[in-house]
């Protein structure tokens, strides 16, 4: 497949940070990213949602701008900065017009090596508060009950955000120490995609960059134990939010694209079996969905949908009707052609923004420790045929390996599925 521009290239470093770029002379803008392979999979019990705590702080002020300064340096310029983290990795990242890539860099830079981790009380009560409003809204939070019910007693299982007595006991020694152990070069990147000259881009990064001390990162976190049975929280709420949770598979494995698959069929999008069925023909739901959370040592094959209470063990049904139609018989030509085109369209359409041309490179680098081409995915895509699909939902779906989570009005009777 032809692609416009150069093809992405690596850099490492005097301390062993590795960087990585795709120059696209296209495009007016450059995305900017500093990315740490740590999130809340890495944290131990007392510490949960520091790593989250961690990207908060780094906004309140560095030794030479308070917070408003960082911000202005980059918004006054046209440009966004934010941050967001998730189970196995910290992003803080910049998207800006292309002149304005040094100011980017040394901005990340500043706040990466300077951050004096002010207003620690202010910044604590804003989390609090994420929290809660979190659990407030029902179709976020009942993903927060399925995940810890589908990695019980493991870090994998616990809210990003951490909880609140975590998030009131943490204090700033904790945060400076987890800090120093995990953003470290060989456990950080940074990678850049947009329209800039390569030699410069590699001085600035250089000289924002290479003075963190090279130490070793600790241990990553271990393979999780999978979970079952069903979990019901009551709240006096007008719907049933349902989830439930399969065994899926790690982002490393080749299997990874058939999963994809399975959950497009099942319930990608508005043409998916679990769509047609649930919300065209029964009229039962609003929203319905599957999804493949695949991660570095684990993986879940998720579904989720709200429905009024009195419907609850009927879209269960519906739900166990269409796994066992995929598992005894093998989807069609054409339904087979539809997924793998919608799945490949939304891989090459979301190349299209230079953020997640960006991501898309540093996951890749973090996970395999090389930039899987474009040509390479969708090879992996058409790849899987009917009968890899019709063999996963039959290992995949069974009666007593799957987790389920209900939020929602008090349910009479258990719910249940029959595979």
């Amino acid at each position: 497949m032809a692609t416009i521009g150069l093809a992405p290239q690596q850099h490492t470093l005097s301390n062993g940070m590795k960087v990585v770029f795709e120059h696209l002379p296209y495009v007016h803008s450059v995305s900017v990213g500093v990315w740490i392979k740590t999130g809340s999979a890495n944290e131990t019990p007392e510490i949960a949602g520091i790593s989250h705590f961690l990207e908060h702080m780094f906004f309140k002020g560095t030794q030479s701008r308070t917070t408003r300064e960082i911000m202005e340096s980059i918004e006054s310029k046209g440009g966004h900065l934010n941050a967001f983290t998730s189970r196995e990795y910290t992003c803080l990242y910049v998207k800006a017009l292309d002149q304005h890539v040094d100011t980017a860099i040394e901005i990340l830079a500043d706040i990466v090596n300077n951050s004096t981790f002010g207003d620690l009380e202010k910044e604590r009560n804003v989390i609090l508060e994420e929290i809660a409003s979190g659990i407030d809204v029902p179709d976020d939070y009942v993903h927060d009950l399925l995940s810890d019910k589908f990695w019980p007693n493991h870090s994998m299982g616990r809210p990003i955000a951490g909880y609140h007595d975590t998030v009131s006991s943490t204090e700033l020694e904790h945060i400076q120490a987890y800090k120093d152990a995990w953003y470290c070069p060989e456990n950080m990147l940074v990678a850049v995609v947009g329209n800039f000259d390569s030699e410069l881009l590699i001085k600035r990064i250089a000289n924002g960059f290479e003075g963190i001390p090279n130490i070793q990162s600790p241990e990553g976190y271990t393979v999780p134990d999978l979970g079952s049975g069903v979990l019901i929280e009551p709240r006096d709420i007008a719907q049933n939010h349902l989830t439930l949770g399969f065994p899926g598979t790690s982002i490393t494995q080749d299997n990874r694209y058939a999963y994809d698959m399975l959950s497009s069929t099942l319930g990608g999008g508005s043409t998916s079996r679990l769509f047609e069925s649930i919300r065209e023909e029964a009229g039962l739901a609003y929203s319905i969905y599957s999804y493949n959370s695949a991660h570095e040592n684990t993986g879940m094959m998720g579904m989720y949908a709200a429905i009024a209470p009195e419907n609850l063990q009927q879209t269960l049904d519906l739900i166990s009707k269409e796994i066992k139609e995929l598992q005894d018989t093998p989807i069609s030509d054409a339904e087979l052609e539809s997924n793998r085109e919608q799945l490949k369209g939304g891989l090459l359409l979301a190349l299209e923004n230079t953020f997640n041309r960006m991501a898309r490179m540093a996951r890749s680098l973090m996970f395999f420790d090389e930039i899987k081409s474009i040509d390479d995915i969708l090879e992996g895509i058409n790849l899987v045929q009917a009968n890899d699909i019709q063999s996963l939902a039959q290992q995949t779906f069974k009666t007593d390996n799957h987790v389920m989570a209900v939020l929602g009005p008090a349910v009479i009777s258990k719910p249940s599925m029959s595979l």
